[in-house]
């Protein structure tokens, strides 16, 4: 702790500072020690706290904000991504997606047949034209005698080439998963097409960065987050090759920026009530490992969640998502579509009652449950468990669960969330989609549950709480412009094409924003008495802007540049 309040180590003085507390105040200077903030309020106020050795810095009228809070992306996967072959999450037909990875595969002096070549930034859902799947068929056509797949940007499907499903140990024997599908053509042969659990399982397989190969995709990871204004980053899938490379950061000193982890907990894992225990103790060893003893203004590790992937995605062709009523299918053509009711729920990867249990167990081992629920019948199904142990078991009212991404609700479970004290944990970004991906969604599940597609300020307006998570690398990395678009529900307009605003929700507010992805945030991973605002006692993480973002409208979010991110009273990154 601070051990002199009387004079300060740096001032930061005459600036606009969101302290995103209680009350939103705003002052105009802030003091700090020892990583800690020790004073906000006026300039005249702070300068009290000043002596011949405090290092005064003068905003001169910019903007500080509190550290951004991303509560679940996948960083060292985004990291992996940024150093390999890469589409750019561009929409490609088959030919050109080829001709890409034949270019890389003819540059990349890495020639083995062992040679995994991992393809990522690839948008399933948008191969030209829209409905045309790439197959293992597909891939076996390159140059290669590698090992090829393609790595959904969703993170939900791989398509290997025969080398691949070769090093996989995947033939047409192989039986089928309850947590995903491998995907067979007519004759039972394996296509290539891996989707959900079975996906993640297989690209997990690949072998792994060796560990000084490790440290420096971690380098570059918080790198790019501190430079994105992110001071604290919640892993949504924990594992030891990423806790490892950012473990060592910590013990060189070189850590930049603050590291949660939630640890997975597969159908796998759990298929009977005494798996549920072994599992759970699995996880308290892997916390155990990775976790630091206190919370301090250095930046550190800790692993405090359990995740579990309730359901799959909503995108056509997957459509694994579970729904409480049916997804409507094209029964027409790509050129003629007739969408119809059909019988197809989703999928729910649990076992009802063994999910009840690891919810229970996870929070009673002192975890919050995180929860991959991506449509209204995984999180009906997720609710029901939360308000069993709200009513059955009192003395876990403390335990915050979290339900990551809720595309599509239904109407009566947003104010569930705030009965509940559930906590839902939305991508901004996903509000924008393109506008065939809308008339998709319109067209698959109808008007009436269109209006609830990618909700966000629906949940606040029912009281529940908001945090903000990117998923990146699902999408690119640019949380300002994930801002933006919760500004104005708008995404990206190609040249010569108006994208339009899904009306499903309301805009919100660069407040509401702000504090999604601050104080909320914090509060979500049972940080907020340390993190997530700029209040007295708390740590000094704080990131200094090049423009206001109360004072510009809502299209020029995405522009902001960051000029300082700061975390624990140290400097991590300048912009230059």
């Amino acid at each position: 702790m601070v051990t002199d309040h009387s004079y300060a180590e740096s001032v930061y003085i005459n600036g606009y500072i969101y302290t995103a507390d209680s009350k939103n105040t705003v002052c105009e200077a802030i003091a700090i020690a020892d990583g800690y903030i020790i004073a906000c309020g006026s300039t005249s106020q702070i300068k009290s706290l000043v002596n011949q050795d405090t290092d005064i810095i003068d905003l001169q009228g910019k903007t500080m904000l509190p550290g951004i809070i991303d509560a679940h992306l996948h960083p060292f996967w985004g990291g992996m991504q940024l150093s390999g072959c890469h589409l750019d999450y561009a929409s490609l037909t088959v030919e050109d997606t080829l001709t890409k990875i034949q270019n890389y595969l003819d540059r990349d002096p890495c020639n083995s047949s062992n040679d995994w070549l991992q393809v990522r930034g690839w948008l399933r859902q948008e191969v030209l034209p829209l409905g045309t799947d790439i197959t293992r068929a597909d891939l076996d056509r390159l140059q290669t005698a590698r090992p090829v797949i393609l790595f959904s940007n969703d993170c939900h499907t791989l398509v290997a080439n025969t080398r691949a499903l070769e090093k996989f140990a995947l033939d047409r024997n192989t039986p089928e998963p309850k947590d995903g599908k491998i995907g067979r053509t007519a004759d039972g042969e394996l296509n290539g097409i891996l989707e959900d659990a079975p996906a993640m399982r297989a690209f997990d397989s690949i072998p792994a960065l060796n560990d000084k190969q490790a440290i420096e995709v971690a380098k570059l990871v918080q790198h790019e987050l501190n430079k994105q204004g992110v001071t604290t980053a919640m892993d949504a899938r924990a594992a030891e090759l990423q806790f490892n490379a950012f473990k060592a950061l910590s013990h060189q000193d070189n850590l930049t920026i603050r590291l949660f982890g939630a640890a997975e907990i597969t159908p796998d894992d759990a298929i009977t009530p005494s798996d549920i225990v072994k599992s759970i103790h699995k996880v308290k060893l892997f916390a155990e490992s990775y976790s630091d003893t206190k919370a301090q203004p250095k930046p550190g590790l800790k692993i405090s969640l359990v995740k579990f992937f309730v359901d799959g995605v909503l995108q056509a062709p997957l459509m694994t998502a579970s729904l409480l009523k049916p997804y409507r299918i094209n029964q027409g053509s790509f050129e003629q579509p007739n969408f119809v009711e059909s019988n197809r729920l989703g999928d729910l990867y649990y076992d009802n009652a063994i999910l009840a249990q690891l919810i229970i167990a996870a929070s009673e081992a002192g975890f919050n449950p995180h929860m991959h629920t991506v449509a209204d019948g995984a999180i009906e199904t997720v609710l029901n468990h939360i308000q069993t142990m709200r009513e059955q078991y009192p003395h876990l009212n403390h335990i915050r669960p979290s339900l990551a991404h809720n595309e599509l609700a239904a109407p009566h479970q947003y104010k569930r969330f705030t009965d509940l004290n559930a906590i839902a944990t939305v991508s901004f970004q996903w509000a924008g989609p393109t506008n065939e991906m809308m008339e998709q969604f319109n067209l698959m599940l109808g008007a009436e549950r269109y209006n609830d597609l990618e909700p966000c300020a629906k949940f606040i307006d029912a009281g529940a709480k908001v945090a903000f998570g990117s998923d990146w690398p699902i999408d690119p990395l640019n949380e300002w412009y994930n801002f933006k678009v919760a500004m104005t529900r708008t995404g990206y307009s190609p040249v010569g094409k108006k994208t339009k605003r899904l009306d499903s929700d309301r805009n919100l507010t660069i407040t509401e924003v702000l504090r999604a992805a601050t104080i909320d945030a914090a509060f979500m991973l049972s940080q907020e008495q340390y993190i997530g605002s700029i209040e007295t006692g708390k740590f000094a993480d704080l990131i200094i802007v090049d423009k206001n973002p109360f004072t510009i409208s809502a299209d020029e979010i995405e522009h902001i540049k960051i000029i300082k991110t700061i975390v624990g009273g140290k400097l991590v990154y300048k912009h230059e």
